[in-house]
């Protein structure tokens, strides 16, 4: 944002939030519960809850605006929280690592006891309501119930390309004179390394060339099941031992919280859904094709490629065939995204390595001379 924020009421009159109920060794009994429909509102603030930010205390605001309803079902279950992932204020969820010591009734699909999984709390209070752009509760409804759905969607996939999930639940939390409520899901521990926390420096060309094959061929197949993850990035890319586990394992993709289910930009609609040709698998060179370099792929991943990208996904992936993908080149590979770059600024400059920090240069584009129409 380039204006002043205005100030939240926590700023306006220094007074605090709660203490924040997340840490080790805190025990919740939480209920299970299913989430209405992924939501399709846009999480901004109108000039009502824009007001309501900066002359009410967010406690007060969490009871006007209780999550999403949903439907309360008849699992309890009792979790102690182990260790943090992420916990604190100004976080859009708080993540811990918890052990579930009992589950009432105890059945097949009931979360694993005595064994480390992930809780991820959808608690508004602890958002950032220093944000003027955001509002709160919407984004974790929001982040909430697509989450959910997604994970259901893509139930083939967990314990491979994405974690086991465990479910979705309720629990209820003090607040003053009453209660409030806060959405969670239970999903395994992975015991991996986020990208971002890796240093690219740390891997030979080979192992990185591994780790995003696997990335790209973990994305396509959530793709595949018609899920859009919509967040590729380090942060969200598990990086697991590439010596010891199994290759559908060597990264896991997590943070399902802006996930969309369906290909389409206008869900519902049953000739664009039809366009989007659900459940039929799309080829990388499309969809990872170098030409999305400076909209996606560069600010994410640019230190760890250093080779040229788009020979290196012919070489993984075959070529692209005009005369049999026609159709799928008009969506995913449209003329517009295939024009030339304009050149980069002149001058000299070092070869590129980890050592640098630039790598505003790689890889360049070539798809214009592979596919001069793709209509």
């Amino acid at each position: 944002m380039t204006y002043p924020l205005s100030d939240s009421f926590c700023t306006r009159f220094k007074i605090p939030k709660p203490f924040l109920p997340y840490y080790p060794g805190q025990q919740f009994t939480v209920v299970s519960h299913d989430p209405p429909e992924p939501t399709t509102y846009r999480c901004n603030l109108n000039i009502h809850t824009a007001r309501e930010r900066e002359s009410k205390h967010p406690l007060e605001r969490c009871i006007l605006h209780p999550p999403l309803p949903g439907s309360i079902g008849v699992t309890t279950v009792y979790l102690r929280i182990v260790e943090s992932v992420r916990l604190g204020d100004n976080h859009s969820a708080q993540v811990a690592k918890v052990q579930v010591e009992r589950v009432i009734p105890h059945e097949s699909s009931s979360p694993p006891v005595d064994t480390p999984l992930i809780a991820k709390f959808y608690d508004p209070l602890y958002f950032d309501h220093e944000q003027d752009d955001v509002d709160p509760f919407l984004c974790v409804d929001r982040h909430y119930s697509h989450e959910v759905a997604a994970y259901n969607a893509l139930s083939d996939l967990q314990g491979s390309t994405i974690p086991r999930y465990y479910g979705s639940y309720s629990l209820e939390l003090p607040a003053e004179a009453t209660v409030r409520s806060v959405r969670l899901i239970l999903m395994e521990f992975i015991p991996g390394a986020s990208m971002r926390q890796l240093n690219p420096c740390d891997f030979s060309q080979l192992q990185r060339q591994v780790i995003m094959k696997a990335i790209v061929d973990a994305e396509s197949l959530v793709y595949t099941h018609n899920v859009r993850h919509r967040d590729i990035h380090p942060r969200n890319i598990l990086v697991l031992n590439t010596a010891t586990a199994p290759y559908e394992r060597r990264v896991v993709v997590i943070d399902f919280g802006i996930a969309d289910i369906g290909r389409s930009p206008v869900p519902g609609d049953p000739e664009s859904d039809a366009k989007y040709l659900p459940g039929v698998p799309i080829s990388p060179l499309l969809r990872w094709n170098v030409a999305w370099w400076p909209y996606f792929f560069q600010p994410c991943f640019s230190e760890w490629i250093d080779w040229d990208w788009q020979s290196w996904l012919e070489r993984n992936y075959g070529t692209i065939d005009p005369s049999s993908m026609g159709h799928m080149i008009s969506i995913w590979l449209p003329s517009w995204i295939t024009k030339p770059l304009p050149p980069p600024p002149t001058g000299d400059s070092d070869e590129h390595s980890c050592d640098s920090d630039d790598y505003s240069e790689l890889p360049r584009f070539s798809v214009k001379n592979i596919v001069d129409n793709p209509g």
